[in-house]
């Protein structure tokens, strides 16, 4: 997995632009798409062929599925004979990508303290050659907002039960290389599984980010009716734990940031102590954090 530094700016709404830049054809490399707006997007074209080049199983992601092409896709490229054309279709896109490239830098030097601003800063400063271990659904959402290190190997957790054993899988994962392994997770996924932290064979170079937004943050990015008791009991399952009690009981050194003012000290910290498994918890403001990410997408059009 890796981030999309290629990411072209929303476009859905723009019914010109959809008009314009309807492919002919659609080629897949790789896994399932994890953003359904993408997979929206592609499906209401009047697309003829879908083509998969792969391995493994093609997916019909888009129910349009001509042809599976068992290669590595690598191999494929390579034989791809080069031919120009005068077409206008690839300037159109990289109109849009050009003008994505000026707002993202204007849009993220400006941001409050957020969930988002948290990622950008650890995005920025993370360590070269080790694993990153992503935990589920906003913490990958957001990682595909920035482009991943290329000496990171980068695995991530999706499932249709949602945020159990993300922990455990890094923590799995981490005795059977060498490399320093980080995992970023959320508050709620951390929690669910906090239980992984109980075994003798942790690492002591393991490092685990947890971004607390006090509750299940993802739900207020998606559509529907947020102000109400039903939805931060059942929906957001808010709360005011830490995981400071946690990393006493399991032996782990805990670092806290609350602020972007306290970010640097505290983050350089806990990268540099390899003496025992590290946990830095990053507290951001959950009725904040929303509306941050959402008006990025709004600025970017």
């Amino acid at each position: 997995m890796g981030g999309n530094r290629y990411l072209i700016a929303p476009i859905e709404n723009d019914e010109d632009a959809i008009a314009h830049l309807q492919p002919d054809m659609v080629v897949t490399i790789g896994g399932m798409i994890v953003s359904k707006k993408i997979k929206q997007y592609l499906r209401r074209f009047e697309t003829q062929y879908h083509y998969h080049i792969g391995n493994r199983r093609a997916y019909d992601t888009f129910f349009k599925l001509a042809g599976h092409i068992k290669t590595a896709p690598s191999h494929w490229v390579d034989q791809l004979s080069i031919n120009e054309t005068s077409d206008s279709y690839r300037d159109y896109w990289l109109q849009f990508f050009n003008n994505y490239l000026i707002k993202r830098t204007d849009y993220l030097a400006a941001i409050p303290w957020s969930d988002f601003r948290a990622f950008n800063l650890i995005f920025d400063s993370l360590p070269d050659h080790i694993v990153l271990q992503l935990g589920n659904s906003s913490t990958i959402r957001y990682a595909q907002l920035f482009p991943m290190n290329p000496t990171h190997t980068v695995f991530s957790n999706r499932g249709t039960s949602g945020i159990d054993g993300s922990t455990s899988t890094a923590i799995g994962a981490a005795v059977a290389q060498d490399k320093p392994t980080v995992c970023i997770t959320g508050d709620l996924s951390f929690l669910y599984d906090s239980n992984a932290l109980w075994n003798n064979y942790i690492p002591a170079n393991f490092k685990i980010i947890v971004i607390n937004n006090s509750g299940g943050g993802i739900f207020r990015i998606l559509p529907g009716e947020k102000d109400n008791h039903t939805f931060d009991t059942y929906f957001e399952t808010t709360h005011q734990l830490d995981a400071s009690h946690l990393c006493k009981m399991y032996d782990i050194n805990y670092h806290r940031i609350d602020g972007e003012d306290a970010f640097a000290k505290a983050y350089e910290k806990f990268l540099n102590d390899n003496s025992k498994p590290q946990l830095l918890e990053i507290f951001t403001p959950r009725l904040e954090n929303d509306t941050v990410l959402l008006d990025y997408f709004k600025f970017l059009k």
